[in-house]
């Protein structure tokens, strides 16, 4: 296993690649999308497990808690300003297009209940609760897997564990909820209610990903350090813009 495995930086390029997979169903087929929709449901787990392992090596919590809400803020006002030259249905969410201030939500979260105050415990996890309404990108999912991957970091098996009984509270919610409005006239149907409605189990692909990273920095780890920062808010910029000019 140790052969195969890569470090953190290419662990941040192969969740990026992914990323733009998941976000260009404007140009390729429905079903390919709905393929690559179910894939790419490792990518904010991804980041979000990096943002765990980020607050246990930064130096300085609060600068890293500061980049992540500052662009945060910066692909907020970007979103607004794109969809002043975007027709309506290219449009982007100004806080569900914002992965940032999802992930800065989860680190606070931690953050606070990594602390000794009984306070800052009830309010994280009241946070964790109600940061489980879906207004932030993901935040369903990206909030308690956050936590729960803090609480189990050092336990392998554990955090595994905990990630099974996620993934499976999740395929009964979504199941339950979507067998309802499927068509089952056809598999591809089926195929694409349950992609389109059901699909956050599939973040359980995160964990073979985990067994080959060794959670080591690169070479290249200082110089491409805001690599993601800049990378997220623009390439869904460009996509945007295109499918507004390309596609008809």
């Amino acid at each position: 296993m140790q052969k195969f495995a890569y470090d953190r930086e290419v662990f941040k390029i192969i969740l990026m690649l992914l990323m733009v997979l998941d976000h260009i169903s404007y140009f390729i087929s429905p079903y390919l999308a709905d393929t690559f929709h179910l894939i790419t449901r490792v990518v904010a787990v991804g980041f979000g497990y990096l943002v765990i392992e980020g607050l246990r090596y930064t130096h300085n919590k609060r600068n890293y808690l500061g980049r992540l809400f500052g662009w945060g803020i910066f692909m907020l006002i970007g979103n607004f300003i794109m969809n002043q030259f975007l027709k309506p249905e290219f449009q982007m969410s100004i806080l569900g297009d914002n992965i940032f201030l999802t992930l800065f939500l989860g680190a606070i979260i931690v953050t606070l209940w990594e602390s000794d105050n009984r306070r800052n415990k009830f309010i994280a996890f009241s946070m964790l609760l109600i940061g489980c309404i879906p207004l932030l990108e993901g935040s369903y999912l990206l909030l308690p897997f956050m936590f729960i991957t803090n609480l189990n970091y050092d336990d392998v098996k554990r955090r595994d564990l905990s990630y099974l009984v996620l993934a499976l509270f999740f395929a009964i919610i979504e199941i339950s909820m979507t067998v309802p409005v499927i068509d089952f006239s056809s598999w591809l149907n089926i195929y694409d209610g349950i992609a389109m409605n059901a699909s956050s189990m599939f973040f359980i692909l995160i964990i073979p990903m985990l067994h080959f990273y060794n959670g080591k920095q690169g070479r290249l780890g200082p110089k491409l350090k805001y690599l993601f920062y800049i990378f997220y808010p623009l390439h869904l910029w460009i996509i945007h813009l295109l499918a507004n000019y390309v596609v008809k």
